[in-house]
């Protein structure tokens, strides 16, 4: 959950004069991972700046070199294969020219083969599937499909702190190509396991008990049937986790009408696209713009208004659904005022409950808050007055 923390800033060092020798290893070091083609782009800007110094100081003693077009063809013949009689300069300036293109060409060569090692290596050490580790209040991901990099980008948002880390349990995971982490800082701790997420085996290896929530994509590939692998890893999933700390397990279901199974196989939440998109049709339909209210109230940004379960605090339990709705509504003035659009209770949601329909908050409500900030202890409930003078007046009622 978001949570703000608060950072030092320190005075900046003073700087220090650097030698031109530091300074280049910085700028060697400051390559991010695009280098390839900035190594590329160096053999080019070389390749085109010998040509014309030698084309210039040669094209009179030299055939090779006589015209622009052959000095082209002659320079890239030295860079990378050395000299040769034909490609030798006569003149001393020339040869100075193609001393300095021979110790470039090498450098430049050794530099575009480790660039694209490094690649390889690390796009396989990505895709490796990571046979064992310890991990707690993290998420999981059973099952692959491309929009998983949606889920991944929303669920480690920029405006989450401390996002939470991610498990993916995938039987191949040649098919999860993730963005590198460098380009897209979403993709921070990502994790692959490889194996069937119907396998307890698996699911154990993935740490699913000690997750903070489980997702289960619906399996493509198994078509009309993949509602049916789901169940299958709810059963999985509820089978290993027996203990006090029970993981939330949200479900995509293929089907609308296998919902009910899936909830009886132990799904805490059964979502279908298909059933959700097409309410949407219908709303927007009958009310011209409600797409895109729920495409930003779906949407996490900074400063995008999000609803949240928030557990209603020791203070207000007694209250009624209006007197705690007036406590938010005198609190207009920051960014952290909210608005009280529903309670839970147990199984039961009321939104918008009308006159005493939700009666007096209860000890294991949970408030339902659109919000711009997640409540938490760093940013607690805004409210006029405040909670504290609450817990003080309530003793005398």
């Amino acid at each position: 959950m978001p949570r703000s923390r608060r950072r030092i800033r320190r005075p900046a060092p003073a700087a220090k004069p650097r030698s031109w020798r530091l300074a280049l290893l910085g700028w060697l070091s400051s390559w991010n991972r695009y280098q390839v083609g900035r190594v590329i782009e160096g053999v080019i800007l070389t390749w085109l700046i010998g040509a014309v110094g030698l084309y210039l100081v040669e094209r009179r003693a030299n055939t090779a070199f006589a015209s622009l077009v052959e000095s082209l063809w002659s320079v890239w013949a030295l860079l990378f294969s050395g000299l040769d009689d034909a490609y030798t300069p006569k003149t001393g300036t020339g040869r100075i020219l193609a001393m300095i293109l021979m110790v470039a060409g090498v450098g430049l060569a050794g530099l575009f083969t480790a660039s694209v090692a490094s690649l390889l290596v690390e796009r396989y050490l990505r895709r490796r599937d990571v046979t064992h580790f310890q991990m707690d209040d993290h998420l999981v991901l059973c099952n692959w499909t491309p929009r998983g990099l949606e889920w991944i980008r929303e669920v480690h948002s920029k405006i989450l702190t401390e996002p939470r880390p991610i498990v993916i349990i995938h039987d191949n995971p040649d098919e999860i190509d993730l963005p590198d982490k460098q380009d897209e800082p979403a993709f921070n701790d990502v994790y692959i396991v490889k194996g069937d997420p119907t396998n307890e085996v698996i699911l154990h290896r993935a740490t699913v008990p000690q997750a903070y929530s489980v997702v289960v994509l619906s399996d493509t590939r198994e078509g009309k049937h993949a509602d049916g692998k789901s169940i299958l890893i709810c059963i999985a999933i509820r089978q290993i986790c027996r203990g006090e700390h029970q993981p939330n397990l949200v479900v995509e279901c293929h089907n609308p009408s296998n919902r009910h199974h899936l909830l009886k196989a132990g799904a805490s939440e059964v979502v279908s696209s298909d059933s959700l998109g097409l309410r949407l049709l219908a709303r927007s339909a009958l009310f011209h713009g409600m797409s895109q209210f729920y495409q930003e109230l779906l949407t996490v940004r900074r400063d995008a208004n999000e609803v949240y379960l928030v557990p209603a605090p020791k203070e207000m339990v007694g209250l009624t659904f209006n007197e705690v709705s007036e406590l938010f509504l005198r609190y207009r003035n920051d960014r952290r005022s909210c608005l009280l659009i529903g309670i839970q209770r147990g199984e039961e949601m009321m939104i918008n409950p009308i006159g005493d329909e939700a009666g007096p908050l209860q000890a294991h409500d949970q408030l339902i808050l659109l919000s711009r900030i997640y409540p938490s202890a760093a940013q607690p409930l805004p409210t006029s007055p405040s909670i504290t003078s609450l817990r003080e007046e309530k003793p005398s009622k």
